[in-house]
């Protein structure tokens, strides 16, 4: 039995529409089965497809506490490919793993992320952090010394912003407001190193 699912993926695909033997993706969003079927094979621009036999999916991983994110591995021209989907709840998330899982007959195992998995978001949030911190401080420091900040050019709107937030929280504000966004990503850092967070695997 044919099950659309609507995913939230903030780029790329929007509708999957899971057959007995295929998947079927497509970045425009559809309602009905009968209408993805009839919109499927249209071209137009920017429409992207995918098709893939459920024969090729090797592996589905979610985090244990569930949510509605899933992570499908598959073979494409004999390479593994990963591919994150964003279904618009848990239980839509649970009927096609079910569905998926069954027909490949795999089975369910708990295990623990790997650790860039596990740091990796709060790495970036550091990085991000720091070179923020960075830029606002230095605008900060243009703006209390009296001279004004060059915001033309491109990104004015971010340099803009930067220099407002210098302005308003001046060097010593920047540097505290700085720190303590950084030792909250160091704290989950640390959390997560110590406690991996695990995720079920399907094979």
């Amino acid at each position: 039995m044919n099950q659309l699912f609507k995913l939230n993926n903030e780029k790329g695909w929007k509708t999957l529409l899971l057959t007995s033997d295929s998947l079927l993706f497509v970045n425009k969003s559809y309602t009905t089965e009968d209408e993805f079927l009839e919109k499927f094979n249209e071209k137009g621009l920017f429409k992207e497809r995918l098709e893939l036999s459920v024969l090729d999916v090797t592996k589905i991983t979610h985090p244990e506490k569930q949510g509605s994110i899933a992570t499908i591995n598959y073979l494409s021209k004999e390479k593994d490919k990963e591919l994150v989907l964003t279904f618009e709840n848990e239980a839509e998330l649970e009927q096609f793993i079910t569905q998926v899982s069954k027909h490949r007959k795999m089975t369910a195992s708990v295990s623990e992320v790997s650790v860039f998995k596990a740091i990796g978001p709060s790495l970036i949030g550091l990085g991000i952090t720091a070179f923020c911190t960075w830029v606002v401080y230095m605008d900060a420091q243009i703006i209390e010394s009296g001279e004004e900040v060059n915001t033309s050019g491109r990104r004015s709107l971010f340099k803009k912003l930067f220099a407002w937030l210098g302005e308003q929280l001046g060097t010593q504000g920047t540097l505290i407001a700085g720190s303590l966004i950084g030792l909250v990503c160091l704290y989950f850092i640390y959390k997560n190193l110590q406690s991996k967070p695990k995720q079920v695997v399907y094979m």
